[in-house]
């Protein structure tokens, strides 16, 4: 039995309940715009207005004035110094012009000491009110949670910035709280084993709580917390599934995708995915698979209204009111999904899906690297979207031990998008996701390549150079890649979706469905007690060259009383093809497997939050 989502929606609203009230009665709310989407998600305007918003402003739009009515004004920024700095501009301008109003500040989702000093600093402390608002995580379907952070893999692996890992821990333990106590924790990645540290700091501080609340049988017995660091190939291919090329395309907020007046031929649409019957039934397919299964509905709804011609004025009646509704909704959502399909699938645009499918099936099978380089240096010389250059440039980077001729690669694509991505190249190399080939080539300078590697990783190494550790521990993520295509025995069918490598065309299987697929297959096996379950786990992520990990099972409780659920959960965000990996593997052991991620992410999100903005 899948766990009641809507608690999660319920908490997450009373929450935001007791945020508004930080300034009671009536209220100008000024929203951080990045916060817009995900409140969407948890209250509606009328849930405001409840709670007295008497109107809505973007930070963006300037400082907020008084009306004969209201009188106070109400920040919701995100816990970052420059959104702080926004609203410390524009209290002290309002100070400065004698305009009278009293403010609230709420940071999403903790308040941290930096942004209260700041305003002490600015000499303003004293005219604000300071509040917090942790909502939980969200769920965009029964089996989908996200926590909608979008800024996760710069700030843990670029900035080093881990002040977010708390919040994700506080959720992660509420899910405990909310459902029942895990009975198997698997942390794979050192974020992943800090965020389970945190735990057992908050398990000392509401061990009261915890008490009351946890329960023998769970509703999710299985933790699986996974680091993006691990595997940021998934989400740099491009996944076949009809929903994650829709999301590469057109871009999934939430639960709603936006279809320009190219699909719809009048104005834009906004579309809620979650009320669409057709996408339901497409969403998992192959995109090979689409048309026909859409062309196969379209074919039913025209019955259908053919059918109504030869009715009598009484079942003629009946028609109208039950069921013609229902057929012009669906020919309306019908020509939407036709009009983004042919979209999708024009040649003419900058950089075409059948090509880049093509071209990263080579990168994985590290093949034609000569036609890579040729693609990437014409793409750039016509100036294409520089997005998929980079994209490209970090999946070759990844899947082939190192990007080939990187310094003149690199010369030609400043050359052509200009300097300012001096900065993005430097935060893409500073991830790892960049750097030049280190592979061996058939000649001397190549054996020396190696024996240098070697002894460089050596424990006895009389270097003594601890400085750059990523280097150091990086281990070629082309020893990876072999392990997670199918094995031989394996015929990949994307009709009935029997493998999860269905969604790279059989050639790769997201590390995380891996992980998970081989982790339940140990938790169900016969007589195995806790102590043999970790030893197996431990062994599994030394397979996968997993070097930091935490396994914790706990004895003597029914592994899956309530349900055969497990919440598997990416630290940086998972990426929709592994949505649909996992909700294979679901299939395949009979589980029902909730996918959840600090957000919902793919790789141009990726990469575009490591590119320079200005």
């Amino acid at each position: 039995m899948a766990p009641d989502a809507n608690v999660l929606r319920s908490v997450s609203k009373e929450n935001l309940s007791r945020a508004l009230r930080l300034k009671r009665g009536k209220k100008i709310l000024v929203i951080d715009p990045k916060l817009v989407p995900t409140l969407d998600l948890i209250a509606n305007y009328r849930f405001l207005q409840d709670h007295g918003v008497e109107k809505i402003v973007h930070l963006s739009a300037g400082p907020p004035m008084p009306s004969d009515s209201v009188n106070q004004v109400l920040y919701f920024i995100r816990a970052d110094i420059v959104c702080a700095k926004i609203v410390c501009d524009q209290i002290t301008n309002n100070i400065s012009r004698g305009i009278s109003l009293t403010y609230g500040v709420v940071v999403v989702p903790r308040l941290l000491h930096i942004i209260t000093a700041l305003f002490e600093s600015e000499g303003i402390y004293e005219h604000v009110s300071f509040g917090q608002y942790a909502y939980e995580m969200i769920p965009l379907e029964d089996n989908i949670f996200s926590l909608e952070m979008d800024d996760v893999v710069p700030q843990l692996w670029l900035h080093q910035d881990t002040s977010m890992l708390a919040s994700v821990a506080k959720a992660i333990f509420n899910i405990r709280g909310i459902y029942g106590d895990f009975h198997h924790v698997v942390g794979i990645g050192p974020y992943a084993k800090s965020v389970l540290k945190m735990q057992t700091e908050f398990e000392r501080i509401h061990s009261n709580n915890l008490r009351s609340h946890n329960r023998q049988e769970a509703d999710i017995p299985t933790l699986i917390l996974v680091d993006r660091a691990l595997d940021f190939v998934s989400p740099l291919l491009i996944p076949l599934s009809y929903e994650a090329v829709l999301d590469e395309v057109f871009g999934i907020k939430g639960k709603t995708i936006t279809f320009g007046a190219d699909v719809t031929g009048k104005e834009p649409v906004k579309h809620n995915l979650t009320t669409d019957p057709i996408f339901d039934k497409v969403r998992n397919l192959h995109f090979s698979q689409v048309v026909s299964s859409l062309l196969a509905k379209e074919r039913d709804t025209r019955r259908l209204q053919d059918e109504s011609a030869g009715l009598n004025l009484q079942a003629m009646k009946n028609f109208v009111a039950k069921d013609l509704h229902k057929i012009q909704s669906l020919k309306k959502t019908l020509a939407l999904h036709f009009g983004a399909f042919e979209m999708m699938i024009d040649k003419n645009k900058s950089l075409n899906l059948k090509k880049l499918v093509d071209l990263q099936e080579n990168i994985l099978d590290n093949l034609d690297n000569k036609e890579t380089l040729n693609f990437l240096e014409d793409s750039m010389s016509r100036e294409l979207d520089f997005k998929q250059i980079l994209r490209l440039f970090c999946l070759c980077t990844l899947a082939q031990d190192g990007l080939r001729d990187l310094k003149s690669l690199t010369t030609q694509f400043v050359q052509s998008y200009g300097f300012k991505h001096l900065i993005s190249l430097h935060n893409l190399e500073a991830v790892g996701l960049l750097y030049n080939f280190t592979g061996i080539e058939a000649n001397v300078k190549g054996v020396a390549q190696v024996m240098n590697r070697v002894a460089s990783s050596s424990p006895f190494s009389s270097s003594g150079n601890t400085g750059n550790v990523k280097k150091q521990t990086m281990v070629p993520y082309q020893n990876i890649v072999k392990k997670l295509a199918p094995s031989s025995n394996v015929q990949v069918d994307v009709i009935s979706q029997n493998h999860p490598s269905y969604i790279f065309n059989g050639k790769y299987t997201p590390l995380v469905a891996k992980l998970t697929e081989e982790i339940i297959s140990i938790l169900i096996a016969p007589k195995m007690n806790s102590a043999l379950i970790e030893r197996k786990l431990e062994d599994l992520m030394k397979m996968y060259n997993v070097t930091s990990s935490t396994v914790k099972c706990k004895s003597g409780v029914e592994a899956y009383g309530r349900g055969r659920n497990v919440l598997v959960f990416v630290i940086g965000g998972i990426s929709r093809g592994e949505i649909a990996a996992l909700q294979v593997v679901a299939k395949n052991l009979s589980f029902n497997i909730i996918c959840g991620g600090t957000d919902i992410t793919n790789g141009t999100k990726l990469v575009s939050s490591l590119i320079a903005t200005s």
